[in-house]
This record gives C-alpha cells, structure tokens and sequence, in this order.
C-alpha cells in the first residue's frame, strides 16, 4: 500500500505504519519533514488530494484537525482518494462537550452527570468548546473560575475518580474498532467495556455517521463501569499507537472496504 500522512505526525504512528508487512511508499504532507520520507508540498487541499491520486495513494490519514473544518474529508472523497479522519459534522464530539452529552444521553452512554446547582464538592467545571477542564473543590472556587470566563459556554459535571484510559476507536461507516484495551482488566471491566462498545457502535450506525476515521474515547472507570469523560478527534498523541497489537495497514484497508467486523 501506498500511504499518505497529513499533518505532523509522532513518531509512534510513523513506526505502526513502516512496521506494516503491506507497506510499499510512504509519504507525507507535513511543515516538518521527516528524514528519509518523501514529503509533498501543496497550495490547498484539492493540490493535495490531485497529487495523492497521481502518486496512486491507497489510503492517507489526517493527524491535523484543523483541516477537518476546511472539509478535507470531502475534497478527497470527491478526488476518489481514501481518508482516514472523522468529518466536519462529527468533530461536533470534540468541539461541543454538550451536544456529545446530550447524543450520548439519548443512547444510554455512561457519561459524568451534568449539575445545575452542586451542593457537594469535588465537581468539574467545563466548557462546551473542550478546550478546558478543572477540578473544583469548593463554591468559591467554583465561582471564581465561572467569573473570569464569563464569556464561554460552560457547565458543571459531577467528578469521578477512578483508572483513566484512552479508546482509540476506528469507525469504517458500518462497523466500529477499537485498536487497544486497557491494562490489568478483570471480568467485570471487559463485559462493561464490550457494552460500552457495542452502544458506541450503535450510536454511529443509528446517526448514520459517514465517515472513515481515527477518534478517541476518554474513559473513567467508577462506580463499577466505565463512563465517557469525553471524544478527542486529536490523534496526533505519541502513546495512542504503542499498544496495537495487528498489522496497522491491515486494519485501515478493513476500514476502507468496510470490513471492520471481519477482523
């Protein structure tokens, strides 16, 4: 396979792609090359997807989510050229906590209540956006922080301690699959985690989600299950490709064919 990375990539992905026994070229699209990879220069997306299809890419994967809002998933779709990345209407989960909440909600997703007046302390205070989370241990610190950001769209969650784990998920517009597991697991965490899965994948299908991308799943585990903290659609990260145990390559063709549930 041919294969195309947009963005700058961690090394923990570059080393799961040449690792692959299906890899023949890799390439990248990035404003930091990469010693002994070709790097292709472009002037915009449609440059990007003409030269990906000349270059007989079979798949290229987006790590910068800022293109996702420049609706690169699209551009490639209609140049014919595979993209692993999640799509503008369903970055949506990264970039409004609430109506991932309220989605999550609807499809019996575990995930922290939401408090409208906390009467007990710890809580958490977040925005909307995703760009911030914070412990708050008392009213007045609760109050301080909502007074400096009177300008975001905010709320409060209920805190829960517990092991925290990060799902790194593929959907393929049909099937969900989740690339790792979590450490020192027992019975109890696996069946909660199968559930949890098999909602998720649920959820995508019911809402028709059309797209072929790389997300996260935050994780908590409390209260004897595990709850959804929340969805990063940043896969950019060195630690998320360290723990994937089959043919990376071999995963994403599944995914371009939809044949995720064969795996």
């Amino acid at each position: 396979m041919n294969v195309l990375v947009i963005g700058n990539p961690k090394d923990s992905l570059i080393s799961v792609i040449q690792a692959s026994q299906m890899l023949d070229k890799l390439f990248t699209a990035s404003s930091e090359e990469i010693e002994g990879i070709k790097n292709i220069q472009y002037y915009s997306l449609e440059n990007l997807a003409q030269k990906a299809k000349t270059l007989q890419i079979d798949v290229a994967i987006n790590t910068d989510k800022s293109l996702i809002e420049q609706n690169i998933v699209e551009i490639f779709r209609e140049n014919r050229v595979n993209l692993i990345s999640v799509n503008k209407k369903w970055l949506n989960l990264e970039t409004s906590r609430l109506a991932a909440k309220k989605l999550m909600d609807f499809y019996s997703i575990n995930n922290p209540k939401t408090i409208k007046a906390p009467m007990n302390f710890p809580v958490v205070l977040k925005t909307d956006s995703g760009d911030f989370s914070e412990v708050k241990n008392s009213m007045e610190e609760l109050l301080q922080s909502a007074e400096t950001m009177k300008d975001s769209k905010k709320f409060i969650e209920e805190y829960l301690e517990g092991e925290e784990f990060e799902l790194l998920s593929l959907w393929d517009g049909k099937s969900l699959y989740c690339l790792n597991s979590p450490e020192n697991t027992n019975e109890v965490k696996d069946d909660r985690l199968y559930l949890l899965k098999t909602k998720l994948s649920f959820m995508f299908s019911d809402e028709k989600a059309d797209f072929t991308g790389l997300f996260t799943v935050r994780l908590v585990w409390a209260k004897n299950d595990w709850y959804v903290k929340d969805f990063s659609v940043d896969i950019n990260k060195e630690s998320l490709f360290n723990d994937i145990n089959k043919d990376f390559l071999y995963i994403l063709n599944s995914a371009i064919y939809q044949k995720l549930n064969e795996i």
